[in-house]
C-alpha cells in the first residue's frame, strides 16, 4: 500500500500539549522521521539455562526533518527568541540564541494518506541542533533535529494550505568575511545546536527537555585566491561572516556569524583547482529575515 505523505506541525501553547491547529507549513520536506526507538536493557540472570531477555524501561522520541525553508519562520524553534518589527511591508524578524533553558516546543504531525489514512503526532518537540548548508547551483536546505516527549498515532490529518513562495537559491547569496564582499565560496554550512538534557523517565517517556550550553559551527569552501582568510588565522583574529540569501530587496534571509576565530585548510595539490575549507568558530549566531509576514 502507497501513502501520500505530507508533515506539518502547530506550535505548543503548553509544552507537550497539541495545539488546536497543527496544520502549519514547515517548508518544502525532503524527509522525515520520527526517531522512535525503544529503550531496553539485556538481562542474563542465574536461571540453569543460557537464554537472556530484554526488559523494556520505555520509548525515546527524537524527530527529525530536511526541508527546504521559504521563510526563516520554522528556524525559530533552533533560536528561542524571535524579535519582529515593522507597522507594513516588509517585516523584519531577527532570530537569536535565547537565554533561557525552556525553549518553545511545537507538534510534529507525519501525515500517511490514502485508503487506511492515518499519522503519528509528536508532542513536546524541542529544537535540537539545526544545520543549514548549500552547495553550488543548489538550494538552501535546512536540517533539524527535535528532542520530543512522546509520540501517538491519529487519524485526524488537517489540510494544511502550502507555501507558495520561491525556495533560496545558492545563486542568489552573498557572502561577507571580516567586512569584504567574497565571490568565490563555493558551499558552506552553518550549525546550531541547544545540546537538550532529558529528566528522568516516568513510565513510558522522559518527563522534559532543558537546553544545555548552545553552540555554533561553521564551514565555508572556496576558491584560493589570496592569502587574506589564513592571514586571519594565524593572526587569531576575530571577525564576522555574513551570508544572505536574497529573493528581493525586500525579501532575503540573513545568517550573521558573530566574533569567529577561524583555522584553514589550504592543500597544495598536484593538479585541479587551489581551494580552501575555512571552519569557523563563531561566538554568536543570528538570522535576520526580511518578508512579507507580520510576526513569526
Amino acid at each position: 500500500m502507497v501513502f501520500r505523505r505530507l508533515v506539518t506541525y502547530g506550535e505548543e501553547d503548553v509544552y507537550g500539549e497539541a495545539p488546536e491547529d497543527v496544520s502549519g507549513w514547515v517548508g518544502g520536506v525532503t524527509s522525515f522521521n520520527g526517531g522512535v526507538e525503544l529503550v531496553g536493557e539485556k538481562i542474563a540472570v542465574l536461571t540453569g539455562g543460557r537464554g537472556t531477555w530484554t526488559a523494556a524501561h520505555g520509548v525515546d522520541v527524537s524527530p527529525s526533518i530536511s526541508f527546504y525553508p521559504q521563510t526563516a519562520q520554522f528556524l525559530k524553534y533552533a533560536f528561542g527568541k524571535t524579535t519582529n518589527t515593522g507597522t507594513s511591508q516588509p517585516y523584519t524578524h531577527v532570530l537569536e540564541v535565547a537565554e533561557g533553558y525552556e525553549l518553545p516546543s511545537v507538534s510534529l504531525l507525519e501525515h500517511r494518506l490514502g485508503a487506511g489514512g492515518h499519522g503519528y503526532l509528536y508532542t513536546g518537540c524541542r529544537a535540537d541542533r539545526l544545520v543549514l548548508s548549500w552547495e553550488a547551483d543548489g538550494l538552501l536546505k535546512a536540517s533539524m533535529d527535535f528532542k520530543a516527549l512522546r509520540a501517538t498515532k491519529t487519524t485526524t490529518l488537517p489540510t494544511p494550505t502550502p507555501d507558495t513562495r520561491d525556495y533560496f537559491k545558492a545563486s542568489s547569496k552573498t557572502v561577507e568575511i571580516n567586512g569584504v564582499q567574497v565571490g568565490y565560496v563555493v558551499s558552506g554550512s552553518v550549525t546550531v545546536s541547544n545540546n537538550h538534557v532529558a529528566f528522568p523517565r516516568s513510565g513510558d517517556f522522559v518527563t522534559r527537555h532543558v537546553a544545555g550550553l548552545a553552540e555554533a559551527e561553521a564551514e565555508l569552501e572556496l576558491f584560493y585566491v589570496d592569502s587574506s582568510i589564513v592571514e586571519l588565522m594565524l593572526g587569531k583574529t576575530r571577525f564576522d561572516v555574513r551570508v544572505r540569501f536574497s529573493r528581493g530587496s525586500q525579501d532575503y534571509l540573513e545568517l550573521l556569524l558573530q566574533n569567529c576565530v577561524c583555522s584553514v585548510e589550504a592543500e597544495l595539490p598536484a593538479e585541479g583547482e587551489l581551494m580552501q575549507t575555512v571552519s569557523l568558530k563563531p561566538a554568536g549566531v543570528k538570522i535576520t529575515a526580511v518578508d512579507d509576514i507580520p510576526a513569526y
